[in-house]
């Protein structure tokens, strides 16, 4: 967390972005929280180069105790002029274990996600695509943190067939003060065959600002891991929790 806050019942917000790698922690019990992009990706590497923007959004309610229910629409996206709406994923994340920076133990959450075939006719993927990923965060010295998110995933291609794939995150988080944190990660959005699309994965660097309690600013910014990877794009996100 970046700061305590003793005049409010619960800490400071906690996002799962604008990293790739998302929280180990979930929305407090009652309370409700948005987390809203605007991400643009260029693609040099096909001719004519393209370039795509969309507006993910993730919705997040705690249901429980150390459980959120989570709604992940794709959002809206525009690519060279043709437009429509990508699907929307279903979700529950599990807050499993708490960290302790003494003993060197992490907090550790789970997160099962089900993708939606409910776009428009031209963004929307066929069937159902269920996803399970891990996040694992250690506190270090010096007001680092570090994040890893292993996961798994069945998707399918642009061609309609399915397939299996890995996901994979790791970020390093430094806190500067009270309000603002930076971070370098790697972005394994997929590992996968040639054949199933291959390996789609980034560096990235980006910062967070606590603009209040209940608000947070962020942008991450990434280039291509490989050349298999759309070259670089910018994402920027506003987060508030009610």
């Amino acid at each position: 967390m970046l700061i305590a806050f003793p005049a409010h019942a619960f800490d400071p917000i906690d996002t799962d972005g604008p990293d790739f790698v998302e929280s180990s922690e979930v929305v407090p019990r009652g309370r409700f929280q948005y987390e809203l992009d605007i991400n643009r990706e260029r693609n040099g590497r096909v001719v004519p180069a393209m370039t795509t923007t969309t507006t993910p959004m993730l919705l997040k309610f705690g249901f429980a105790d150390n459980f959120e229910w989570r709604i992940a629409p794709d959002g809206y996206q525009r690519r060279d002029g043709a437009s429509g709406w990508q699907d929307t994923a279903l979700g529950i994340k599990w807050h499993a274990q708490d960290r302790d920076a003494e003993k060197g133990r992490a907090a550790v959450s789970w997160i099962a996600h089900a993708d939606l075939p409910t776009g428009t006719s031209r963004r929307r993927q066929t069937g159902v695509r269920p996803s399970l990923r891990s996040v694992i965060t250690w506190e270090l010295p010096h007001d680092l943190a570090l994040g890893l998110m292993p996961g798994v995933k069945y998707d399918s291609a642009a061609d309609g067939h399915r397939y299996g794939a890995a996901i994979f995150g790791a970020v390093l988080n430094k806190r500067i003060n009270e309000h603002l944190r930076v971070f370098v990660e790697f972005s394994g959005r997929q590992i996968a065959r040639a054949a199933d699309g291959g390996v789609i994965a980034g560096w990235d660097v980006g910062a967070a600002w606590l603009a209040t309690h209940d608000t947070q600013i962020g942008v991450r910014t990434g280039v291509a891991a490989n050349r298999n990877t759309p070259d670089n794009y910018v994402l920027f996100e506003i987060a508030q929790r009610f």
